[in-house]
């Protein structure tokens, strides 16, 4: 099962929010539709046949395992999360390759 930390949907917030107010202009529903597509990357996380480990001291601040999801070839957002021993998947954030820092 995959549970959403808290904190995850005030990151999807802030990025919707960013979204509707980038140079670009895009629409509500496009906006939306973006958000529901990286929520998606965080329930198929549990069918996952391999968990990577968090690389970045950023990352491993908030899980030890990273889900990269591309959303386009500029794009990469990495969902941070933690396992526990029944395979329970815990996301507890996600991050921007624009915003992470090695």
């Amino acid at each position: 099962m995959v549970y959403i930390h808290k904190r995850v949907y005030a990151d999807l917030d802030l990025i919707f929010t960013g979204m509707l107010h980038w140079k670009i202009e895009l629409s509500f529903s496009f906006a939306g539709r973006y958000i529901d597509d990286i929520l998606a990357q965080c329930y198929e996380i549990e069918h996952e046949k391999y968990h990577f480990q968090s690389q970045y001291i950023e990352h491993r601040n908030f899980g030890k395992y990273v889900h990269r999801y591309r959303r386009n070839s500029d794009t990469l957002w990495y969902i941070i999360y933690d396992k526990d021993s029944q395979g329970n998947i815990l996301v507890n954030k996600i991050i921007s390759n624009h915003t992470t820092v090695g």
